[in-house]
Order: structure tokens, then sequence, then C-alpha cells
């Protein structure tokens, strides 16, 4: 077995280290200190099974490093239980791939743990959206998507839905910095459109899904010299960078063409963008309650009035591409 271990003290990484190499089924053990580095030799490396320490697995970012560990099939310990239900992040609530073990357990714990873990990792699985062309779009459509907590999976299960032919679709996820290129990466891989980086001043197109690269700029849309991406600096809004609230309200002048969702999320980003574009014309979704890890943002746009229908996840995705095919809007 393959075995990276994730543990933000090197001290402690390389005790478990020599442990667990002293078994003769471990054929390789790294270390690593952060999320970054884990995701990065977990998608390279393809191990067995990642072993983490509660401490990184708390970070927020680590609701990325869980996804791709579920789609690629490998196994996930902790160090360290979880705290109590409210304090706990929903990565860790809900990810039943993984096993917990105490957070100073030696080898002799882990090596069960990692056994277990591995029995009951996902099958390795990466969902490709719709190849046909066949599918036709009001030219001027454009859709736009926010989510937060519990929204990467949630979008992974959305876009497989799109084909190559899909319209122009701009995204706003809340994830950290550094995480940007590798949920751009995750994500095109589980759509037949391309998903990219969003370049200042680019024209959108047909087929293309575009995230921000970075949280230094809000994505926005813009009508100067035809519809293009705006990546806009300025401060924190609705209490992030880039903002859903942002990117819906940018697109206030082009509503009528305009198909927009909020997904599971905590916090308020983006409810009262969609209000704005609801009432100047835009179509608008809502993931409901029992399908949402967090019905946080959801929750709040629905009780504004922003969310014209509410739908249960699996429905989002053709949702959204049915309101931009039913007719061309005038």
């Amino acid at each position: 077995m393959q075995i990276i271990v994730a543990h933000p003290s090197p001290i402690a990484a390389t005790r478990l280290k020599r442990g667990l190499a002293a078994d003769p089924a471990i054929t390789s053990c790294e270390t690593v200190s952060g999320l970054t580095e884990t995701y990065n030799m977990a998608e390279h490396r393809h191990p067995d099974c990642v072993v983490i320490a509660v401490a990184l697995a708390a970070l927020p970012e680590f609701e990325l490093l869980s996804s791709l560990l579920k789609i690629m099939g490998i196994g996930c310990v902790i160090l360290g239980q979880a705290g109590p239900e409210a304090e706990t992040p929903p990565a860790l609530r809900r990810a039943r791939h993984i096993v917990r073990v105490p957070e100073h357990a030696d080898a002799t714990a882990v090596v069960p743990a990692i056994a277990e873990a591995q029995r009951h990792a996902p099958r390795p699985t990466m969902p490709r959206g719709q190849s046909d062309t066949a599918r036709q779009f009001d030219p001027k459509s454009i859709i736009l998507i926010a989510a937060s907590t519990g929204g990467i999976d949630a979008l992974l299960k959305t876009v497989a839905h799109f084909p190559q032919t899909a319209p122009p679709t701009l995204i706003v996820q809340h994830t950290g910095e550094n995480f940007a290129p590798s949920l751009i990466k995750l994500l095109d891989g589980a759509t037949a459109a391309r998903v990219s980086a969003a370049e200042d001043g680019g024209a959108v197109q047909p087929g293309h899904i575009y995230l921000s690269p970075h949280n230094r700029a809000h994505l926005c849309l813009t009508q100067r010299g035809g519809l293009r991406i705006m990546l806009q600096p300025g401060d924190l809004v609705s209490g992030h960078r880039p903002s859903a609230d942002m990117l819906f309200r940018s697109a206030r002048g082009y509503a009528r063409h305009v198909t927009a969702a909020i997904l599971t999320g905590m916090g308020r980003d983006g409810a009262s963008g969609l209000l704005e574009l609801r009432g100047a014309g835009a179509q608008t979704f809502g993931q409901d309650a029992a399908t949402s890890v967090v019905y946080g943002m959801p929750r709040v746009a629905m009780e504004m009035g922003a969310v014209g229908t509410q739908l249960p996840l699996s429905k989002i995705g053709p949702a959204l591409l049915s309101a931009c095919q039913a007719k061309v809007r005038i």
C-alpha cells in the first residue's frame, strides 16, 4: 500500500511514518505538512490512503480534498476525533468514507484504520457530462451559479449534465486562493463543457464554464464591447471575494437572458444579488433543504423571494439547461 501522512507537525509526521514503514503491507509512505501538498500528491501519486491530522481536516479547504479522494477511490484516516456537531465542518460530518482514530494514535492503531478506510472508499469514478451536441440553446443565454459549503460535490453533480454546447456559465464557489486551479481541474473532469480560469476582459463562449482564478478580485460580467468577463478588485462583499452577490448584480442589465442558481452554502452571499436578478427578469433556482449540506445561502434567498423555483440537487443541472433551451427571450 502507498500512504500519504499529512500533519502540520514534522515530528509527529516522521514518528508515524517510521511506525507505518515497519508494516510489510505498506510499500511507500510520504509526509506533507499542508492541504495543498496533500491534494497535489494525492492527485499525482494516487495513494491507497491519506492519513491526515484533524487540524488540517477541520479547514474549509478540506472539502475539496475530500471530493478528490472520493472520486479517485482513495481511503482517508483522520487523526483526531471530530468536535461537537455544531462545530464540526460539514465535510467531516457527512464523509462516510473517512475513518477516525485518536489524535496521537500510533501505527498499531492506524494500520487497521487504513484497511477499514480502503474497504469504505468509493469505487473510483469521474462523471462525464453529456457529449451530444443536438440540444439547441438560446445564443444569448448565460448561466450563473453560486455555492459555498458543500458546494464542490454539488457543482460536480450539476455540471455533469452540461454538454459541449452548454450556454456560457460563470461560477462562484467559496474556497481558498491556492485551491482555485485544483477546483477548476476537478470540475473540468466532470463535464463535457470546458472549465477554465476566467480572464479579465475575455469574451464568454458557449461550451465554457468560468471560475475566478484567485480570491483577489470579484468575478463579474460587463457589457462593454459585448458580454465580457471582468475581474474587479475590491473589498470583501457579503464576507467573500469573489462574491456571488457581485456576480449576480453585475448581470442585472442582461437579466432577461440570465438563468441563475444558488446552491448549498453557509451564510447569505448571493441572496440579495439573486433577488435583484429575478426582479430584472432572470430565471432563478435554489437548492432545497433536503439535498443541501448547509441550507444557508439558498434558505436566505428563498425567504427573500429571490428563488423562482426550488429543486433537489439532482434536478438543478437539467433545469438550468432547460430554462436556456425553452425559448429565445427577447
